[in-house]
């Protein structure tokens, strides 16, 4: 009998294949080809050579354009031209004709070991419901601590398993089904924001998983439930200088080259790293070359102060922040008052802070939605002249497809917008915003994931030159014929 490691293992390899052999996705969904450059379909670092042939070519890169009809041609793991017209010349040709081939979605955020928890609460909430209906007390103190905690007082405990629930084996299963899956639908790119790195062999077993599925991923490391007080050995988050522990073992043991498909990132704050520790742990995550992934959940004053930290530095174009929500300076209803409502109108220091420091902004929007984060703010981030990111932040409550995520965030920013539009719902006569369009959730999709990751230089359009994430839309299903409209 197989272990469930082995018959995982076997299954991504199958998995890599069928997504990359146009196997379809659920009915009534694209249907999708996805895989990254460094597997086996597409270029395993030799110079096996790949002709995308007669797609409609979506590049997103402004300099080489968009194609109606072109050839892509992809040599070793990188592409290499793309023209309406390749030779050949000995190069293993895929016919596209009749799909869009176009870069791999790039999520920001997302805490994978939750996979197998996946819909376990699908209506649930972030907090304030019931206490067995809501993420904190169901995912992350059932199933992530091992312990219930009393909602007016989390220092009580309630009941204790004694252990956290997760072995590593089960982390390195959920890393698998959460890049396998999302490679199935076409995200060739994601961040783990890890919260289960309970003891040392949690994390490896992770990063393990991670790496074995071929999938390019940050790794953002985050901390665990700490049971050293029982035995248990715990190292989040390390110290300066000390490559035996927590991030800076990680560094040495995992992430010596910036050019792999598993990439360092750390969610230390922008506070001390610890208790008593002089420096903060921005400071920390960047000594070992990781790029931070903070959550801002209605603490705008969280940026404030950590602007007015000099030791954070004014370039934070380092650092992505997830959700953003509730970050008015003033107490104000998403719709208001002319001189204090959406979309103009009161300030927010947090955003200007955010904006000047070139930091990057990661949406989780259908959770926000869902679970009770927040407005997504798609409005002041696009105020602020940001394009965010895209993220499906969990399993336990919602899809992470891409597509829903952008005609999310498209439907929402547009039905904010668009009630301006009549007076019955905008009689101080607030104006009505630029609305979003198809394109530019596409690129929030793409380009600004691939920025808010560091990786901008390597994926996110396609350029000759960076490496061939790419994914292939077959626009023949029935549900999408005819394409009318390639971005819509």
């Amino acid at each position: 009998m197989q272990s469930r490691r082995t018959f995982l293992t076997v299954t991504a390899n199958a998995a890599a294949f069928a997504a990359a052999s146009c196997a379809p996705t659920q009915p009534g969904a694209e249907r999708s080809t996805s895989q990254s450059a460094t597997q086996d379909f597409v270029g395993d670092g030799s110079k096996r050579r790949i002709l995308l042939r007669g797609g409609v070519v979506l590049s997103l890169d402004p300099k080489v354009g968009d194609f109606e009809k072109a050839d892509v041609l992809i040599d070793g793991k990188k592409i290499a031209q793309i023209a309406a017209t390749i030779a050949p010349d000995g190069a293993e040709v895929v016919d596209c004709s009749g799909t869009i081939v176009m870069p791999g979605f790039i999520t920001t955020h997302h805490h994978q070991y939750e996979a197998i928890q996946r819909s376990i609460i699908a209506d649930g909430l972030l907090a304030g419901a019931w206490p067995q209906e809501t993420y904190l007390s169901v995912v992350q103190n059932i199933w992530t601590a091992g312990r219930i905690t009393d909602p007016a007082n989390p220092g009580k405990v309630i009941w204790d398993l004694g252990r956290v629930p997760y072995d590593p084996e089960d982390c390195y299963i959920s890393q698998l089904v959460a890049c396998l899956s999302e490679i199935s639908q076409g995200i060739t790119t994601g961040t783990d924001t890890s919260q289960a790195n309970h003891t040392p062999e949690h994390t490896d077993a992770m990063i393990k998983g991670l790496m074995e599925s071929g999938r390019r991923t940050v790794f953002a490391y985050s901390g665990g439930i700490n049971r050293s007080d029982q035995g248990i050995p715990f190292e989040f988050p390390g110290a300066m200088n000390d490559v035996t522990k927590g991030i800076g073992r990680l560094a040495k043991t995992y992430f010596s080259s910036k050019d792999q498909l598993v990439t360092l990132g750390f969610a230390g704050g922008p506070i001390a790293a610890f208790d008593g520790a002089p420096y903060t742990g921005w400071q920390l995550g960047r000594a070992f070359g990781a790029s931070m992934h903070n959550h801002v959940v209605g603490n705008p004053m969280g940026i404030v102060n950590a602007a007015a930290d000099t030791r954070n530095g004014m370039d934070w174009s380092g650092v992505t922040v997830i959700h953003a929500t509730r970050w008015e300076d003033m107490p104000q209803a998403q719709i208001g008052s002319e001189s204090s409502g959406y979309p103009s109108g009161n300030r927010s220091k947090a955003w200007e802070i955010v904006r000047d420091s070139g930091a990057h902004v990661s949406i989780a929007n259908l959770i926000e939605m869902q679970m009770r984060h927040g407005m997504p703010p798609f409005q002041e981030a696009l105020n602020h002249g940001i394009l965010p990111s895209l993220s499906p932040d969990v399993d336990t409550n919602m899809t992470t497809d891409p597509f829903s995520l952008m005609r999310g965030a498209f439907c929402l920013q547009r039905a904010l917008a668009n009630d301006l539009a009549f007076p019955e719902s905008n009689p101080g006569g607030l104006p009505v915003p630029q609305l979003l369009t198809s394109r530019q959730v596409i690129e929030m999709a793409t380009i600004a994931g691939a920025a808010a990751n560091r990786i901008l230089d390597k994926v996110g359009t396609l350029t000759p030159g960076k490496e061939a994430d790419i994914v292939v839309l077959d626009a023949r299903n029935i549900n999408t014929w005819p394409m009318n409209n390639v971005p819509g």
